[in-house]
């Protein structure tokens, strides 16, 4: 009965969160990539569902942590069932990523708004295969810098 109790309370907290969900806010000090930004519409250029989607990619040079802690508050942390929230590179550099959906919504097919916050910053415009001897500068690895891509449908 007690572990019910905790459940139901838990659940609660979890759906008032997403129905209380705010609108995206830029993270404080966080800048408009325009060079990112162009490479990601390039990237996505042709994919289906593409052009259903507007495509901002700030940068900041800020933790991860920070970031996460900030959008915690106005967004839900989503959690994308197939892919982890951090890897390693052969180089040993750990990519980390974190997903927030704003405005209610509980997973990304259905938001209108979400992010995806990424450390290190990793080009865009560098499609790669994890290999044995992989190096961050042949991805475009920038150690020290986080994004954040906001997409917002149309």
């Amino acid at each position: 009965m007690k572990n019910m109790r905790v459940v139901i309370i838990s659940s609660i907290i979890m759906f008032t969160s997403i129905l209380f969900a705010g609108d995206f806010e830029i993270y404080p000090g966080a800048e408009l990539s325009e060079k990112l930004t162009k490479e990601a519409y390039e990237m996505s250029a042709g994919a289906p569902g593409a052009d259903m989607w507007n495509i901002s990619i700030y940068t900041t040079k800020d933790t991860f942590e920070n970031i996460c802690a900030f959008y915690k508050k106005i967004g839900y942390e989503y959690h994308m069932p197939s892919g982890p929230e951090s890897m390693k590179l052969p180089s040993g550099t750990e990519i980390k990523t974190a997903y927030f959906i704003f405005g209610g919504a509980i997973d990304l097919q259905n938001a209108k708004s979400w992010i995806k916050v990424q450390n290190p910053l990793i080009s865009h415009k560098n499609v790669f295969v994890v290999t044995q001897g992989l190096k961050d500068e042949d991805i475009g690895v920038e150690k020290g810098v986080s994004t954040i891509m906001h997409m917002m449908k149309k």
